[in-house]
């Protein structure tokens, strides 16, 4: 039962804290960016009139197919974590077995997690940084919506996916010390 647990509990621990959902999670989040470009660029056209209708149906249409998928992604894959999270929970609470708990401690991935994560969020700061320092030093600056949006679709999902990213390393070091609480 115990080796059950043990193999378990590494799985499960190797699925949520593994580089490639964070690359995924990242990658998806730059699918996103690009549709919220596209969207933007969709709204300029239509906004110009004429023959540019048709430019603004075409950006609209690629906005539409890479906004929506990158979104249904990042929702499974939020869902993937959160049923990996409560496998996590139930495994744990069968016993434990403090030799081999120590191995989920995973330092390396966690602060991988943790540091990397902190790369979007650095970049959410850097874009909306620029976009504040452009508006309060440029006073002839056209101040139109579309660099709103701009600053506004590349600022949020980046914020979203490093805080995320922290979230999660910091959802299993909470997980830890809970297992660790249990063996008292």
């Amino acid at each position: 039962m115990l080796a059950d647990r043990w193999r378990a509990l590494d799985a499960l621990t190797g699925r949520v804290l593994s580089p490639g959902r964070l690359l995924l999670a990242w990658l998806l989040t730059a699918v996103f960016m690009l549709g919220w470009t596209f969207a933007v660029l969709g709204l300029q056209s239509a906004t110009e009139g004429g023959i540019s209708y048709v430019y603004a149906a075409a950006y609209l249409i690629l906005a539409a197919g890479s906004a929506i998928p990158s979104l249904l992604g990042i929702r499974a894959g939020l869902r993937t974590e959160k049923q990996a999270r409560q496998r996590l929970r139930l495994w744990a609470s069968l016993d434990s077995d403090a030799v081999r708990d120590a191995g989920f401690r995973a330092p390396g991935r966690v602060w991988f997690r943790l540091l990397m994560s902190l790369l979007p969020c650095a970049g959410a700061l850097a874009v909306g940084g620029a976009f504040v320092a452009e508006l309060l030093t440029a006073p002839g600056a056209p101040k139109d919506g579309s660099s709103l949006a701009y600053a506004w679709g590349l600022t949020a999902p980046m914020a979203a996916a490093g805080a995320y990213g922290v979230a999660t390393a910091l959802a299993h070091r909470r997980w830890l010390r809970s297992l660790n609480r249990q063996r008292r």
